[in-house]
């Protein structure tokens, strides 16, 4: 640990997609017809608006604000967009956050783990998607396509989803961490855990994917995934068939990651914990059609 001078404003990189979309999500949510600049600053006195990026949209926002406002009561109403216009619309700009964000992570240094990875393998799926799975972290074969699940792990997952009757196309799938750990074995990648400290410094794009998702049921895929979705160690085998609570207060359970079930040598035990592991699966989509 070494201390010197402070940075100083011009140090900060240029450009930031996750604030250009907070911008567009602050405008967006703007609603003209309600502004109260005193209760505004009552809020939030001015003092306060340098470090807020949003602020620079204020004075644009208020001085537009009773021109906007006439035009909505001078509209006509049945020319107002529709309820399904407008989830699409919301959907799409959801989406476009996600891009953003994925991009972002791309260039992702946080952790040494990048340094050996081919590329960041970053979750995929319905931005609006109900059901989230977890999984530990990208294997040989994610690291090398750059989406998660479509390895061996992946084949028996998809396998398991379609016999608990749920459909992969409308689940968010992702890991706790984003790049592949291993150990070099002559030419071969062999998968290596990642630490707790890993786990927890790639945390901060698994809370990015909860925020803009916002699943009504999260499903954590093995320790790793529920360490980094509770932050602390879930024992597999006491959480197990568990309705749990994140600390957001999202919805969630745990079962095994899918590669448990490969390397069980046993075939009779493997039968069995693959049983096991669809009923799990099956017990989420209850859930989720109970609500």
């Amino acid at each position: 640990l070494s201390e010197g001078p402070g940075a100083t404003r011009g140090d900060a990189p240029g450009g930031d997609p996750l604030e250009d979309a907070w911008k567009l999500y602050y405008a967006s949510i703007f609603n003209p017809a309600r502004l109260k600049v005193g209760a505004m600053l009552k809020e939030m006195p001015r003092k306060y608006w340098a470090n807020m990026p949003e602020t620079a949209l204020v004075p644009d926002l208020i001085a537009g604000a009773q021109r906007r406002s006439s035009a909505m009561i001078a509209a006509d109403p049945t020319a107002a967009r529709t309820r399904e216009a407008q989830v699409i619309a919301a959907a799409r700009n959801s989406r476009t956050v996600w891009e953003r964000m994925r991009e972002e992570a791309r260039a992702c240094t946080r952790c040494p783990l990048h340094a050996p990875a081919t590329q960041t393998v970053f979750g995929e799926g319905p931005v609006d998607a109900e059901l989230m799975l977890v999984g530990e972290q990208p294997g040989d074969s994610e690291d090398l396509a750059g989406r998660p699940f479509v390895g061996p792990a992946g084949q028996l997952l998809d396998a398991a989803l379609e016999e608990a009757g749920l459909d992969r196309a409308r689940i968010y799938l992702t890991n706790a961490v984003k790049h592949f750990k291993f150990e070099l074995r002559g030419k071969r990648r062999i998968h290596s855990s990642p630490s707790a400290g890993e786990i927890s410094v790639c945390n901060w794009w698994l809370g990015q994917e909860l925020e803009l998702v916002r699943p009504r049921l999260v499903v954590a895929l093995g320790a790793s995934a529920a360490r980094g979705l509770f932050g602390r160690a879930m024992p597999v085998g006491k959480s197990r068939g568990q309705e749990l609570t994140l600390p957001d207060g999202t919805q969630a359970r745990v079962t095994v990651h899918p590669s448990y079930l490969l390397r069980l040598p046993d075939a009779d035990a493997a039968r069995a914990a693959r049983a096991d592991f669809v009923a799990d699966l099956a017990a989420a989509k209850a859930w989720l059609s109970r609500l």
